[in-house]
């Protein structure tokens, strides 16, 4: 049996598509394997930390015809017989016509995950962080999903919390944050290398 195959999709700094990088080395080979790091926008400091470390890279930049960008992606997928895509800070929704496409490669599996700053539903979209801590929130935490069309609104997977200290900075409080992602996200891709999570391998008829 061949290692799950995995695209992280990107968009900024990329520390969470890094530890995942990071943590797919410890793993024997043929255990698991991180495909490629995709990215929509070409400023995007991800792509050039995952090449330095030996990932092959795509930028697909985005643009205003939403439907042939995600052509392009799916193209890309399809060419890698990507298993799972992970999103690591992908600061664009998924249609519903891509991830029913990539779903129908799987057997009708849903394998696009997603990893988000808060206790889910709480704080969905951009700074969830920031907006949890100007509310003096005295618990939020990690939530990992499934993707669908919607805003962080998937099923969830896993969750995790922080109590918030309060005398904690933003800055303290975003790195606590962020440290408890990378330990979720990198613990999800155990799950999968070492097969506690169950993989639907891409299986496109020819």
């Amino acid at each position: 049996m061949r290692p799950p195959r995995i695209a992280i999709f990107a968009s900024g700094k990329g520390s969470n598509a890094m530890a995942l990088i990071q943590k797919a080395k410890v793993f024997s080979e043929g255990q698991v394997e991180i495909s490629f790091v995709l990215s929509d926008k070409t400023d995007a400091l991800v792509l050039e930390k995952a090449k330095n470390d030996g990932i092959r890279t795509y930028l697909v930049p985005k643009r205003s015809d939403k439907k042939s960008h995600e052509k392009e992606i799916l193209g890309l997928v399809r060419e890698h017989r990507i298993d799972w895509i992970f999103l690591a800070g992908y600061m664009r929704l998924l249609s519903a016509d891509f991830l029913k496409t990539f779903s129908e490669w799987h057997n009708g599996a849903s394998q696009v995950v997603n990893i988000h700053p808060s206790l889910l539903p709480a704080y969905p979209g951009v700074d969830s962080i920031a907006r949890a801590y100007q509310d003096e929130v005295p618990l939020s935490g990690v939530s990992i999903h499934l993707v669908d069309e919607g805003m962080d609104t998937g099923l969830i997977l896993a969750q995790e919390s922080l109590v918030r200290n309060s005398q904690d900075s933003l800055e303290a409080w975003e790195a606590r944050i962020h440290e408890l992602e990378h330990r979720m996200y990198t613990g999800f891709l155990e799950s999968l290398a070492t097969f506690q999570r169950r993989t639907v391998y891409f299986q496109e008829n020819p």
